[in-house]
């Protein structure tokens, strides 16, 4: 009985200084540890800028590629229909870098980008909102035709 008490104090001490606050360590990092970041109110939350996540821009279809001389960029205009397909715009000029991940089947290169294409461009930094948006991409997906679903809903009339 004594053991299983005390066995049962250990745990209890155990679990209790693994909830305590470590304030040895606040400032040494800039980055923020799990225990500050939970806001205490609304007025704390981390403003839009604050997010380290890339803004579904466009999907649609490439309706132009246009490759540099040098072949480290290219602009791709891309179309789609609004409303059915989740993004922000439903056309863009759209910066395609060597930096750009390019996806398909398997990782590709921006030399894979072909009118014609469906696209989901996912942006980076500023859009200029002038129209179309012009923006630089972070990454693209294309998607094979086979798997597009909302070209006819019965539903709708």
């Amino acid at each position: 009985m004594k053991l299983k008490v005390f066995i049962l104090m250990m745990l209890t001490m155990i679990i209790l200084s693994a909830c305590g606050n470590d304030e040895a360590g606040k400032g040494d990092s800039e980055i923020p540890n799990a225990e500050n970041q939970i806001p205490a109110d609304d007025e704390t939350l981390p403003s839009a800028g604050d997010s380290q996540l890339v803004t579904y821009g466009v999907a649609g279809y490439i309706q132009e590629v246009n490759l540099s001389d040098d072949g480290k960029t290219a602009i791709l205009f891309v179309e789609g229909e609004l409303g059915k397909n989740g993004a922000d715009y439903h056309r863009a000029y759209v910066t395609v870098t060597q930096d750009t991940v390019v996806y398909g089947k398997e990782e590709l290169t921006m030399s894979d980008l072909k009118v014609g294409q469906y696209v989901n461009v996912f942006f980076e930094g500023d859009v200029m909102e002038s129209d179309p948006v012009q923006a630089s991409a972070k990454q693209v997906n294309i998607i094979p035709e086979e798997t597009l679903e909302f070209n006819d809903d019965p539903t709708e009339e």
